[in-house]
């Protein structure tokens, strides 16, 4: 038989306030009576309502965490599942459990909506891609807290990234000092700060190496997008000897395509690649790759974020270095 709380207070002698106190850790209560609480509680079976606790404290006991309407591209994505699964682990934790909010094709702030209103939700933590205006302004006006997972230029905010800068000029540099003379840089999405970012790291590495051509090409992640870009980038700069590839994941393996659908041999081109994953080291490639602390970054997501919900001052911008790996 499982009790209520009414029915422990009545066992224990004490108003349900004062249960409630004990059960929770708050002051108000004796140590003496708070053990003889606890004790019955666990001899009692007594499970509370998680429902009604998270009402009387206001709080839902769950954090969000936006992913896009391309929902199969962030699960397939080895960086993504372990922020999430790390995010996860530090909601557990806290004696939290997780929502993932996809957001809509066509309404891109409906499902977030939903979860606002219905307050299903005490943060979240956004992928710095999915991040607008939009959805700044309904968690700012419901005071709700949020991470962005990623520096955003849309506005100053708690955040969790590496160092880009550093970590591409880091890259840049060991492709030189392998005796590479012509690097091309192959980037995500300008509009992606830490696209920008790691493109000023790729530059300031030329430049401290007394190069002033700067052979840099942004595209789209979509596949059919990357081939043409690639190609068209290749086939205007004759005689890149390798390349600094911005990002991991799918888009690695578009660029790959794209290079071998344009000749370039295996084994006489180098790579710094912006990522690091299992695949890459089996490639006919002389490869450096940047791990990212995608655990760590993960954990300090979620971390952030209970500070913020508790009403504490966590710092705004938490970097990361990036470990290489040749």
């Amino acid at each position: 038989m499982n009790y209520t709380i009414k029915e422990i207070a009545e066992l224990t002698g004490v108003a349900k306030s004062t249960v409630s106190k004990a059960l929770n850790g708050q002051k108000g209560v004796s140590e003496e009576k708070r053990q003889e609480i606890l004790k019955l509680v666990s001899k009692c079976n007594y499970v509370p309502n998680a429902a009604a606790r998270a009402l009387s404290h206001n709080k839902s006991e769950t954090i969000g965490i936006l992913i896009s309407s391309d929902a199969e591209y962030m699960i397939n994505s080895s960086y993504w599942m372990e922020i999430i699964v790390s995010v996860a682990e530090e909601a557990e934790r806290n004696n939290y459990n997780i929502l993932l909010i996809r957001q809509d094709e066509k309404e891109p702030l409906k499902s977030l909506q939903n979860a606002v209103f219905k307050r299903a939700i005490d943060g979240i933590v956004i992928p710095a891609e999915q991040a607008t205006m939009e959805i700044i302004k309904l968690l700012n006006k419901a005071e709700i807290p949020f991470v962005f997972q990623g520096k955003s230029n849309l506005c100053s905010n708690y955040c969790v990234d590496i160092k880009n800068e550093e970590g591409a000029r880091i890259l840049t540099e060991k492709l030189l000092e392998s005796g590479c003379k012509k690097i091309g840089c192959i980037a995500g999405p300008e509009v992606f700060s830490y696209n920008q970012e790691r493109a000023e790291g790729f530059r300031a590495a030329l430049k401290n190496y007394g190069i002033d051509e700067y052979p840099i090409v942004f595209t789209d992640y979509k596949r059919e997008e990357t081939l043409a870009n690639i190609k068209n980038f290749i086939k205007a700069n004759p005689g890149l000897d390798s390349f600094i590839i911005m990002a991991g994941g799918d888009f690695l393996f578009h660029i790959f395509d794209a290079m071998k659908e344009c000749g370039l041999k295996d084994g006489k081109t180098s790579l710094a690649i912006f990522d690091d994953c299992p695949q890459i080291h089996y490639l006919p490639y002389r490869i450096f790759s940047a791990r990212q602390p995608v655990k760590q970054m993960g954990f300090q997501d979620a971390k952030i974020l209970f500070q913020l919900i508790k009403g504490e001052n966590p710092p705004k911008l938490s970097l990361f270095d990036i470990n290489l790996v040749k």
